[in-house]
């Protein structure tokens, strides 16, 4: 890589020579040209109009959410009481596999510990949520 000469003076000279980091500097460039169209179009996902999700939703009524309350005193799905974790699951399994849409809507007191609230959570996409959306409850006046 380095090159050593001499000076007229008998001193040694060193060089470096960057002709090949420049050549290698133009092929990744040239590369990243050629690629980059291609990665742009493998990003974008063309989704349906909104046309024909407005026809399907007119054809048949949008189903009511679940929703899933935790409280320090127990769980409620849809505002019905559960007596405990087997008996929310039987039900979850019941409400999700009739159900199109399976997105559970889950809220939680403050008051509630983080490992009941993971606990719960967990168990709902046990039984068959593919979305969990979380909400914060409305603080009272």
């Amino acid at each position: 890589m380095a090159d050593v000469r001499q000076t007229d003076s008998g001193e040694p000279l060193n060089e470096v020579n960057v002709i090949p980091l420049a050549d290698l500097s133009l092929v990744l460039l040239i590369i990243l040209m050629v690629l980059s169209p291609m990665i742009m179009q493998s990003m974008i996902k063309v989704q349906a109009s909104k046309a024909s999700a407005v026809k399907s939703l007119s054809k048949q009524p949008p189903e009511p959410p679940l929703i899933l309350a935790l409280n320090p005193d127990g769980i409620s799905l849809n505002t019905v009481k559960v007596v405990d974790d087997v008996d929310l699951a039987a039900k979850l399994a019941q409400a999700l596999g009739n159900r199109l849409d399976k997105t559970v809507l889950f809220t939680a007191d403050p008051a509630v510990i983080h490992g009941r609230f993971v606990q719960v959570l967990d168990l709902v996409k046990q039984q068959g949520a593919d979305k969990i959306a979380l909400l914060k409850k409305a603080p009272k006046k």
